[in-house]
């Protein structure tokens, strides 16, 4: 089990899978309640909301949407708000116009090739499919994919292998 992040009225993605939706519009949202889980491996990894969290749900990204970390699951208000729409990948202030950041789900060491030698995953201009593996971090020894939650391209990498990344920070930017 995860709790969600707070970014403002938004609650987003603790990590990345094919998002399974728990709540429905308008469904009111309190501390600990299940928003949903999401897919990885097969497995599914329960998300809650997390402290301090209330008000109702106007937007909730589609069942079966593939997210990544820091991805728009729910969006609360206050209930006076009309309409809804599906969230997706949000820009982020800092990065080229447009472009969607891809985030480090964790705290670790970051590798952008299988092995020594090897060709990146995903250079400056490699156009990527939805869900590709752009890099890998790795934890004690066990790694895990850094995957685009969209089909774009490249258009700027932030990191380099073996650096020290942080859970949250920008690793890639995509152009869709």
């Amino acid at each position: 089990m995860r709790e969600a992040l707070i970014e403002g009225d938004v609650l987003v993605s603790p990590s990345v899978g094919t998002w399974r939706p728990a709540v429905a519009l308008g469904a009111p949202l309190a501390e600990g309640a299940r928003l949903g889980e999401l897919i990885r491996d097969g497995r599914p990894l329960e998300v809650r909301a997390p402290a301090g969290v209330s008000g109702v749900a106007l937007i909730v990204a589609p069942s079966g949407a593939w997210v990544a970390y820091g991805d728009a699951l729910v969006t609360r208000g206050d209930g006076a708000l009309a309409g809804v729409a599906a969230a997706g990948p949000a820009a982020v202030a800092g990065g080229p116009a447009g472009a969607v950041a891809v985030r480090a789900e964790t705290d670790g060491t970051i590798y952008l090739s299988s092995e020594p030698g090897a060709p990146s995953f995903a250079a400056v201009g490699a156009k990527v499919a939805a869900h590709a593996t752009l890099a890998l971090v790795e934890v004690m020894k066990t790694f895990t994919p850094v995957r685009s939650a969209v089909a774009g391209t490249v258009v700027r990498v932030d990191v380099s292998t073996g650096q020290a990344v942080r859970e949250g920070q920008v690793l890639f930017w995509l152009e869709v």
